[in-house]
């Protein structure tokens, strides 16, 4: 992303969005996300969508492992010893936030956009997963090669964005 422009705003990111907003409204499905190190920009992203209301429930954003549980049924004992970022992890948020939701659609992101020294945790990734009616759909692992921490976490927002714009374009061609 261009540093001075919005996530939002940049073409690609439009694109991507709007097929998802497009293949929502045709079959009249609708979606929910539940993230973390992207604090927050997937719910931006689908919320500033002209007509979001007629495909987008919301979000939430859960931090850390006790929000996890708390709120997405998420086990401590699955997501304290990786501190909340795992495939396992990211597939529980993306089934459960359907549930949660309502929504025929979940996306999930968690991971890392900056060092936890005080963890070991120096490697910087994400994992983003899509889930349909509470099931996988896909769950990748997403590396940023972005330098801030700011550009970090809207980067991961967006490469789910495209994986799951292409997953639905893929389907649609396949019928």
């Amino acid at each position: 992303m261009a540093k001075d422009t919005p996530i939002a705003f940049h073409k690609n990111i439009k694109i991507d969005l709007d097929l998802i907003k497009e293949h929502c409204k045709k079959n009249k499905l609708t979606l929910a996300v539940a993230e973390s190190a992207s604090s927050g920009a997937l719910q931006l992203l689908f919320s500033a969508e002209e007509e979001a209301g007629l495909f987008f429930e919301g979000g939430l954003t859960v931090y850390n492992c006790e929000q996890k549980k708390r709120q997405l049924e998420v086990p401590l004992s699955l997501s304290e010893p990786c501190n909340g970022v795992s495939w396992e992890v990211s597939k529980m948020l993306a089934v459960n936030i359907c549930k949660l939701y309502q929504s025929d659609f979940g996306l999930a992101l968690t991971g890392f956009a900056s060092p936890y020294p005080e963890e070991g945790i120096y490697d910087l990734y994400a994992y983003g997963a899509a889930a349909q009616n509470g099931e996988l759909l896909f769950c990748k692992k997403i590396e940023s090669d972005k330098e801030s921490p700011e550009e970090k976490r809207e980067d991961y927002a967006a490469i789910l964005i495209k994986k799951f714009a292409e997953y639905l374009k893929q389907k649609e061609e396949t019928g």
